[in-house]
């Protein structure tokens, strides 16, 4: 292959999508607009200058975990499969292999009809002909559509079972984690500021005190529960 080809065909592997394009530039202005607020604050500067201390982070990666993992609250395994469902199955696997099976049985009924004489229409002679080759036409569909059914159901099946694996080294290596794990605390009042900061600047609501107590609790129980084996996960 010439090596301006090679060279071509890389750059359009490497080359980023606009979509991806696209959201990195907002998670540049986004964390850039955090740090801004938080220099011209003396209190969330304050704030993050004990976190950096206490978690031995720079300054920008502090940022970089609290835009990250500031929506952490809602990243539950129920919750990313119910979100992943509905972008991979927007009409579900259940109706769309009932309206299949309903396909191919409106097509042996017209394929029936068809064999009555009298029942199609005259005016135009084409229309007949268009008829006569409607139910192969369904069943052809239906065969697509279920083989396109299948190939989805397959790819969610392995999508799914990784998930919760996903959820669990994402909170692994979360913000929170590393906040516990350097120095035994996670100085919720402090970190809650920072989060709700972060949040306003993502463009999500703000959470209380207590709500967020509550969720590191949970956070808490999750970390020290033992991790289920491959025999578990199976069953």
């Amino acid at each position: 292959m010439p090596r301006i080809l090679a060279s071509s065909n890389r750059d359009q592997v490497d080359r980023p999508s606009k979509r991806e394009a696209a959201l990195s530039r907002q998670m540049r202005l986004q964390k850039q607009e955090l740090r801004k607020r938080i220099e011209s604050d003396p209190q969330l500067n304050k704030d993050c200058d004990f976190l950096v201390e206490k978690t031995g982070l720079q300054p920008l990666q502090l940022i970089t975990g609290l835009w990250w993992d500031c929506n952490l609250m809602s990243a539950d395994s129920q919750t990313l499969l119910r979100k992943e469902k509905s972008e991979l199955w927007p009409i579900s696997e259940d109706t769309l292999r009932r309206d299949i099976k309903s396909i191919r049985r409106i097509a042996r009924r017209i394929y029936a009809t068809n064999q009555t004489n009298g029942l199609l229409p005259t005016r135009d002679k084409k229309i007949p002909e268009d008829f006569v080759a409607l139910p192969e036409i369904l069943r052809l569909y239906a065969s697509e559509l279920e083989r396109g059914v299948d190939t989805w159901a397959h790819y969610w099946k392995g999508k799914r079972s990784h998930i919760p694996d996903i959820t669990a080294s994402t909170r692994e290596h979360s913000l929170y984690e590393r906040m516990r794990s350097s120095s035994g605390k996670y100085h919720q009042t402090r970190l809650l500021r920072l989060v709700n900061l972060a949040r306003e600047v993502v463009g999500y609501r703000t959470i209380s005190q207590r709500a967020f107590t509550i969720w590191l609790n949970r956070f808490e129980k999750r970390r020290k529960k033992p991790p289920l084996n491959s025999t578990d996960k199976r069953s």
